[in-house]
Protein backbone atom coordinates (compact mmCIF):
# COMPACT_ATOMS: atom_id res chain seq x y z
CA UNK A 1 0.00 0.00 0.00
CA UNK A 2 3.16 2.42 1.13
CA UNK A 3 4.43 1.56 -2.58
CA UNK A 4 1.11 1.98 -4.67
CA UNK A 5 1.26 5.59 -2.85
CA UNK A 6 4.93 6.31 -3.21
CA UNK A 7 4.31 5.73 -7.27
CA UNK A 8 0.88 7.64 -7.43
CA UNK A 9 3.30 10.71 -5.99
CA UNK A 10 6.33 10.21 -8.26
CA UNK A 11 4.10 10.18 -11.51
CA UNK A 12 2.42 13.33 -10.28
CA UNK A 13 5.31 15.02 -9.65
CA UNK A 14 6.65 13.69 -12.74
CA UNK A 15 3.28 14.89 -14.73
CA UNK A 16 3.25 18.35 -13.49
CA UNK A 17 7.15 18.65 -14.17
CA UNK A 18 6.29 17.89 -18.28
CA UNK A 19 7.02 21.29 -19.89
CA UNK A 20 3.38 22.35 -20.60
CA UNK A 21 2.39 22.15 -24.77
CA UNK A 22 2.77 25.91 -26.26
CA UNK A 23 -0.33 26.22 -28.50
CA UNK A 24 -0.75 29.30 -31.28
CA UNK A 25 -2.47 32.32 -30.39
CA UNK A 26 -3.14 35.04 -33.86
CA UNK A 27 -3.04 38.42 -32.12
CA UNK A 28 -4.68 41.04 -33.92
CA UNK A 29 -2.57 44.77 -34.28
CA UNK A 30 -4.29 47.66 -32.40
CA UNK A 31 -3.36 50.13 -35.16
CA UNK A 32 -4.27 53.38 -33.91
CA UNK A 33 -1.32 51.93 -30.82
CA UNK A 34 1.35 50.36 -33.40
CA UNK A 35 3.19 53.65 -34.01
CA UNK A 36 6.44 53.68 -35.94
CA UNK A 37 9.18 56.02 -37.64
CA UNK A 38 11.33 55.28 -40.38
CA UNK A 39 15.28 56.11 -40.85
CA UNK A 40 17.28 55.37 -44.00
CA UNK A 41 20.55 56.13 -45.10
CA UNK A 42 22.27 55.14 -48.60
CA UNK A 43 25.69 55.56 -50.35
CA UNK A 44 24.00 58.83 -51.59
CA UNK A 45 23.48 60.21 -48.56
CA UNK A 46 20.67 60.32 -46.02
CA UNK A 47 16.86 59.45 -46.84
CA UNK A 48 14.28 61.64 -45.56
CA UNK A 49 10.41 60.92 -45.60
CA UNK A 50 8.54 62.12 -48.72
CA UNK A 51 6.80 63.55 -46.81
CA UNK A 52 6.63 61.96 -43.92
CA UNK A 53 8.58 59.50 -41.98
CA UNK A 54 5.65 58.07 -39.87
CA UNK A 55 3.11 54.76 -40.04
CA UNK A 56 1.36 52.31 -38.22
CA UNK A 57 1.01 48.19 -38.49
CA UNK A 58 -2.02 46.80 -39.02
CA UNK A 59 -2.57 42.89 -39.84
CA UNK A 60 -1.67 39.96 -37.25
CA UNK A 61 1.36 38.17 -35.50
CA UNK A 62 1.38 34.74 -34.13
CA UNK A 63 2.93 33.84 -30.77
CA UNK A 64 3.33 30.30 -29.62
CA UNK A 65 2.90 30.33 -25.98
CA UNK A 66 2.86 27.59 -23.10
CA UNK A 67 1.25 28.26 -19.62
CA UNK A 68 0.88 26.86 -16.53
CA UNK A 69 -2.41 26.67 -14.09
CA UNK A 70 -3.18 30.38 -13.33
CA UNK A 71 -2.67 30.99 -17.02
CA UNK A 72 1.09 32.02 -16.31
CA UNK A 73 2.99 31.91 -19.40
CA UNK A 74 6.54 30.27 -19.29
CA UNK A 75 8.02 30.26 -23.16
CA UNK A 76 6.58 31.71 -26.36
CA UNK A 77 8.12 32.48 -29.94
CA UNK A 78 6.98 34.73 -32.76
CA UNK A 79 5.69 32.12 -35.44
CA UNK A 80 4.20 33.83 -37.79
CA UNK A 81 1.36 36.26 -38.97
CA UNK A 82 0.51 38.88 -41.92
CA UNK A 83 1.64 42.47 -40.91
CA UNK A 84 1.59 45.23 -42.96
CA UNK A 85 2.61 49.31 -43.34
CA UNK A 86 -0.21 51.87 -43.37
CA UNK A 87 0.51 54.07 -45.24
CA UNK A 88 3.06 53.10 -47.63
CA UNK A 89 6.40 54.08 -46.98
CA UNK A 90 7.80 57.05 -49.54
CA UNK A 91 11.03 58.56 -48.93
CA UNK A 92 13.76 60.67 -51.09
CA UNK A 93 17.42 61.32 -50.56
CA UNK A 94 17.75 65.43 -50.76
CA UNK A 95 20.32 67.35 -53.06
CA UNK A 96 22.97 69.28 -51.55
CA UNK A 97 21.98 71.67 -53.51
CA UNK A 98 18.23 72.71 -52.37
CA UNK A 99 16.67 74.48 -54.78
CA UNK A 100 17.06 71.41 -56.86
CA UNK A 101 15.00 68.21 -57.25
CA UNK A 102 16.35 65.02 -54.56
CA UNK A 103 18.98 62.97 -55.72
CA UNK A 104 16.25 60.26 -55.92
CA UNK A 105 13.04 58.37 -54.43
CA UNK A 106 12.67 55.43 -52.96
CA UNK A 107 9.06 54.46 -52.18
CA UNK A 108 8.58 50.93 -50.90
CA UNK A 109 4.71 49.98 -51.83
CA UNK A 110 2.46 46.89 -50.16
CA UNK A 111 5.13 45.89 -47.59
CA UNK A 112 3.56 42.88 -45.44
CA UNK A 113 6.00 41.10 -42.72
CA UNK A 114 6.14 38.24 -40.25
CA UNK A 115 8.05 38.14 -37.49
CA UNK A 116 10.17 34.76 -36.12
CA UNK A 117 12.11 34.01 -33.08
CA UNK A 118 13.68 30.99 -31.14
CA UNK A 119 11.79 30.03 -28.29
CA UNK A 120 12.33 32.33 -25.26
CA UNK A 121 11.15 31.81 -21.35
CA UNK A 122 8.57 34.28 -19.82
CA UNK A 123 8.54 35.45 -16.38
CA UNK A 124 5.13 37.32 -14.98
CA UNK A 125 4.94 38.09 -18.78
CA UNK A 126 7.94 39.53 -19.78
CA UNK A 127 10.04 38.30 -22.23
CA UNK A 128 13.41 38.54 -23.65
CA UNK A 129 13.46 37.43 -27.68
CA UNK A 130 15.24 37.73 -30.26
CA UNK A 131 13.22 38.60 -33.25
CA UNK A 132 13.59 38.17 -36.76
CA UNK A 133 11.26 40.55 -39.07
CA UNK A 134 11.23 38.96 -42.73
CA UNK A 135 9.25 40.37 -45.90
CA UNK A 136 6.72 38.52 -47.23
CA UNK A 137 5.32 40.89 -49.97
CA UNK A 138 6.10 44.46 -51.14
CA UNK A 139 8.00 45.95 -53.67
CA UNK A 140 10.94 48.95 -53.64
CA UNK A 141 11.13 51.51 -56.53
CA UNK A 142 14.14 53.89 -56.79
CA UNK A 143 14.13 56.34 -58.80
CA UNK A 144 16.99 58.27 -59.35
CA UNK A 145 17.47 62.02 -60.31
CA UNK A 146 17.41 62.38 -64.32
CA UNK A 147 17.26 58.06 -65.06
CA UNK A 148 14.49 55.50 -64.75
CA UNK A 149 12.60 53.69 -62.07
CA UNK A 150 13.80 50.23 -60.99
CA UNK A 151 11.69 48.23 -59.02
CA UNK A 152 12.51 44.70 -56.11
CA UNK A 153 10.94 42.45 -55.10
CA UNK A 154 10.96 42.71 -50.90
CA UNK A 155 9.63 39.15 -50.25
CA UNK A 156 12.71 37.31 -48.92
CA UNK A 157 14.46 40.11 -47.15
CA UNK A 158 15.01 39.83 -43.82
CA UNK A 159 16.43 41.77 -41.00
CA UNK A 160 19.31 41.30 -38.62
CA UNK A 161 17.87 39.68 -35.25
CA UNK A 162 17.29 42.10 -33.11
CA UNK A 163 16.76 42.30 -29.31
CA UNK A 164 13.14 42.81 -28.41
CA UNK A 165 11.97 43.54 -24.46
CA UNK A 166 7.70 43.00 -24.49
CA UNK A 167 4.92 42.01 -22.25
CA UNK A 168 1.94 39.13 -22.77
CA UNK A 169 -0.41 40.22 -20.23
CA UNK A 170 -4.10 39.14 -19.67
CA UNK A 171 -6.02 42.82 -19.78
CA UNK A 172 -9.92 42.34 -19.97
CA UNK A 173 -11.07 39.11 -21.98
CA UNK A 174 -8.05 39.25 -23.90
CA UNK A 175 -3.87 38.91 -24.27
CA UNK A 176 -2.11 41.78 -24.70
CA UNK A 177 1.21 41.64 -26.46
CA UNK A 178 3.31 44.84 -26.21
CA UNK A 179 6.76 45.09 -28.15
CA UNK A 180 9.09 47.75 -28.48
CA UNK A 181 11.17 47.13 -31.79
CA UNK A 182 13.89 48.42 -33.63
CA UNK A 183 14.56 46.68 -36.62
CA UNK A 184 16.91 47.19 -39.82
CA UNK A 185 16.70 46.24 -43.03
CA UNK A 186 19.53 46.68 -46.01
CA UNK A 187 18.90 47.36 -49.62
CA UNK A 188 20.37 47.71 -52.90
CA UNK A 189 19.57 49.21 -56.16
CA UNK A 190 21.08 47.64 -58.90
CA UNK A 191 20.30 49.91 -61.79
CA UNK A 192 21.86 53.17 -59.27
CA UNK A 193 24.69 51.34 -57.79
CA UNK A 194 22.80 52.90 -54.31
CA UNK A 195 22.73 50.92 -51.03
CA UNK A 196 21.63 51.55 -48.05
CA UNK A 197 19.28 50.25 -45.14
CA UNK A 198 16.25 51.55 -43.84
CA UNK A 199 15.62 51.03 -40.17
CA UNK A 200 11.48 50.60 -38.56
CA UNK A 201 11.70 51.59 -34.79
CA UNK A 202 8.37 51.41 -32.98
CA UNK A 203 5.81 49.58 -30.74
CA UNK A 204 3.82 46.21 -32.10
CA UNK A 205 0.48 46.56 -29.95
CA UNK A 206 -1.38 43.84 -30.37
CA UNK A 207 -4.62 41.61 -28.94
CA UNK A 208 -5.85 38.28 -28.92
CA UNK A 209 -9.27 37.75 -27.64
CA UNK A 210 -10.12 34.79 -25.89
CA UNK A 211 -13.67 34.19 -27.04
CA UNK A 212 -15.08 35.48 -30.26
CA UNK A 213 -18.56 35.26 -31.79
CA UNK A 214 -19.40 33.35 -35.40
CA UNK A 215 -21.73 31.95 -37.82
CA UNK A 216 -24.29 34.86 -37.57
CA UNK A 217 -27.66 34.63 -39.19
CA UNK A 218 -27.31 37.77 -40.81
CA UNK A 219 -26.16 36.17 -44.75
CA UNK A 220 -22.72 36.35 -44.09
CA UNK A 221 -22.40 32.09 -43.83
CA UNK A 222 -25.07 29.98 -44.73
CA UNK A 223 -28.26 31.69 -44.99
CA UNK A 224 -31.22 31.40 -42.88
CA UNK A 225 -33.98 28.74 -43.77
CA UNK A 226 -36.58 30.92 -44.41
CA UNK A 227 -34.98 34.50 -45.21
CA UNK A 228 -35.12 35.15 -41.53
CA UNK A 229 -31.57 36.52 -42.04
CA UNK A 230 -30.90 39.11 -38.91
CA UNK A 231 -29.19 42.41 -39.23
CA UNK A 232 -25.49 42.60 -39.58
CA UNK A 233 -25.45 44.73 -36.87
CA UNK A 234 -27.05 42.46 -34.24
CA UNK A 235 -24.48 39.65 -34.45
CA UNK A 236 -27.07 36.74 -33.34
CA UNK A 237 -28.55 33.69 -35.09
CA UNK A 238 -32.13 34.09 -37.32
CA UNK A 239 -34.82 35.45 -36.26
CA UNK A 240 -37.19 33.80 -34.26
CA UNK A 241 -41.02 34.25 -34.40
CA UNK A 242 -40.92 37.28 -32.36
CA UNK A 243 -38.78 39.22 -34.94
CA UNK A 244 -35.72 39.00 -32.74
CA UNK A 245 -32.79 37.34 -33.02
CA UNK A 246 -31.35 35.05 -30.51
CA UNK A 247 -27.54 36.07 -29.22
CA UNK A 248 -25.15 34.52 -27.31
CA UNK A 249 -22.36 36.25 -25.58
CA UNK A 250 -19.58 35.32 -23.16
CA UNK A 251 -18.49 37.48 -20.07
CA UNK A 252 -15.85 36.68 -17.17
CA UNK A 253 -12.58 34.39 -17.80
CA UNK A 254 -11.81 31.20 -19.39
CA UNK A 255 -9.32 29.92 -16.91
CA UNK A 256 -9.61 26.23 -16.37
CA UNK A 257 -8.09 27.01 -12.72
CA UNK A 258 -9.77 29.97 -12.13
CA UNK A 259 -12.61 29.67 -13.82
CA UNK A 260 -15.28 32.67 -14.15
CA UNK A 261 -16.98 32.38 -17.58
CA UNK A 262 -20.52 33.17 -18.16
CA UNK A 263 -22.26 32.34 -21.17
CA UNK A 264 -25.14 34.84 -22.02
CA UNK A 265 -28.23 34.06 -24.26
CA UNK A 266 -30.64 36.94 -25.14
CA UNK A 267 -33.56 38.13 -28.00
CA UNK A 268 -34.97 34.73 -27.12
CA UNK A 269 -39.00 34.36 -26.39
CA UNK A 270 -39.85 35.78 -22.90
CA UNK A 271 -40.14 32.37 -20.79
CA UNK A 272 -39.35 29.54 -23.21
CA UNK A 273 -36.51 26.92 -22.25
CA UNK A 274 -32.78 27.27 -23.22
CA UNK A 275 -30.11 24.97 -23.43
CA UNK A 276 -26.82 25.55 -23.59
CA UNK A 277 -24.01 23.31 -24.97
CA UNK A 278 -20.30 22.93 -25.84
CA UNK A 279 -18.57 21.65 -29.41
CA UNK A 280 -14.95 20.59 -29.93
CA UNK A 281 -15.35 22.11 -33.37
CA UNK A 282 -17.10 24.96 -35.37
CA UNK A 283 -20.09 23.61 -37.84
CA UNK A 284 -19.21 23.95 -41.33
CA UNK A 285 -15.87 25.75 -41.09
CA UNK A 286 -17.49 28.56 -38.77
CA UNK A 287 -20.53 28.81 -41.65
CA UNK A 288 -23.12 27.11 -39.96
CA UNK A 289 -26.14 24.54 -41.42
CA UNK A 290 -29.28 24.63 -41.22
CA UNK A 291 -30.93 23.18 -38.35
CA UNK A 292 -34.76 24.07 -36.92
CA UNK A 293 -35.38 27.74 -37.82
CA UNK A 294 -31.80 28.43 -37.51
CA UNK A 295 -28.03 27.36 -37.86
CA UNK A 296 -26.52 25.06 -35.97
CA UNK A 297 -22.80 26.42 -35.68
CA UNK A 298 -21.10 23.41 -33.11
CA UNK A 299 -19.70 20.22 -33.92
CA UNK A 300 -17.61 17.43 -33.10
CA UNK A 301 -18.05 16.35 -29.66
CA UNK A 302 -20.97 17.56 -28.70
CA UNK A 303 -22.13 17.67 -25.03
CA UNK A 304 -25.02 19.24 -23.22
CA UNK A 305 -24.16 21.78 -20.18
CA UNK A 306 -27.54 22.68 -18.35
CA UNK A 307 -30.70 24.34 -19.61
CA UNK A 308 -32.17 27.38 -18.28
CA UNK A 309 -35.74 29.37 -18.17
CA UNK A 310 -35.40 32.85 -19.87
CA UNK A 311 -36.44 35.62 -17.72
CA UNK A 312 -37.67 38.20 -20.59
CA UNK A 313 -35.94 36.61 -23.02
CA UNK A 314 -32.84 36.51 -21.59
CA UNK A 315 -30.72 33.59 -19.64
CA UNK A 316 -27.17 32.66 -18.42
CA UNK A 317 -25.07 29.87 -17.85
CA UNK A 318 -23.86 28.64 -15.68
CA UNK A 319 -25.99 31.22 -13.11
CA UNK A 320 -25.77 31.49 -9.40
CA UNK A 321 -24.68 28.12 -7.46
CA UNK A 322 -24.50 25.94 -10.81
CA UNK A 323 -21.42 24.26 -12.30
CA UNK A 324 -18.35 25.85 -13.62
CA UNK A 325 -18.47 25.51 -17.18
CA UNK A 326 -15.07 24.50 -17.48
CA UNK A 327 -16.03 21.28 -15.05
CA UNK A 328 -19.03 20.30 -16.43
CA UNK A 329 -17.51 21.01 -20.42
CA UNK A 330 -15.09 18.78 -19.20
CA UNK A 331 -12.51 21.32 -20.48
CA UNK A 332 -8.77 20.01 -20.97
CA UNK A 333 -6.98 21.13 -17.94
CA UNK A 334 -4.12 22.06 -20.57
CA UNK A 335 -6.60 24.46 -22.49
CA UNK A 336 -7.86 25.12 -25.83
CA UNK A 337 -10.16 26.27 -28.04
CA UNK A 338 -14.03 24.97 -27.08
CA UNK A 339 -17.15 26.30 -29.32
CA UNK A 340 -20.50 27.30 -27.54
CA UNK A 341 -24.20 27.91 -28.62
CA UNK A 342 -27.52 27.94 -27.41
CA UNK A 343 -30.72 25.99 -28.21
CA UNK A 344 -34.17 27.56 -27.46
CA UNK A 345 -37.64 26.31 -27.86
CA UNK A 346 -39.91 28.68 -30.07
CA UNK A 347 -43.10 26.38 -30.89
CA UNK A 348 -44.89 29.34 -32.53
CA UNK A 349 -46.19 28.32 -36.23
CA UNK A 350 -43.12 29.79 -38.12
CA UNK A 351 -40.54 29.43 -40.86
CA UNK A 352 -40.20 25.57 -40.96
CA UNK A 353 -42.30 22.70 -39.56
CA UNK A 354 -39.46 22.84 -36.53
CA UNK A 355 -40.60 24.07 -32.94
CA UNK A 356 -36.50 25.56 -32.21
CA UNK A 357 -33.95 28.25 -33.16
CA UNK A 358 -30.73 28.61 -32.34
CA UNK A 359 -28.23 31.51 -30.87
CA UNK A 360 -24.97 32.28 -32.86
CA UNK A 361 -21.98 29.94 -31.82
CA UNK A 362 -19.06 31.80 -29.19
CA UNK A 363 -15.72 30.42 -29.64
CA UNK A 364 -13.74 30.31 -26.43
CA UNK A 365 -10.00 29.72 -25.78
CA UNK A 366 -9.39 28.40 -22.16
CA UNK A 367 -6.23 29.20 -20.53
CA UNK A 368 -4.85 26.65 -17.99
Amino acid sequence: MLRSTALRAALALFVFALPAAAQSYVFRMNQSASNFTWTGTSTLGPIQGNPSNTFQFAGTTQLDLAAVPSASFTTGAFTGGDAFTVPDIHGRIPNPIPIFPPLATIDVVGLHVVASSPSFPMLAGSFNASVTITAIAGTMTVTPLGGSATSSPLAGSTSAPTAVTGTVSLVGSGLHLVAPISTTFPFADPTSGASGSITLTGTLDATYALYSPYCFGDGSGTACPCANNSLPAAQAGCLSSIGSAGRLTASGLPIVTADTLALNASGMPATVACLYFQGTLADNGGLGSLRGDGLICTAGTLLRLGTRTNSAGASSFPGPGGPLVSVRGGVNPAGGTYFYQAWYRNAAAFCTPETFNLTNGVAVTWLP
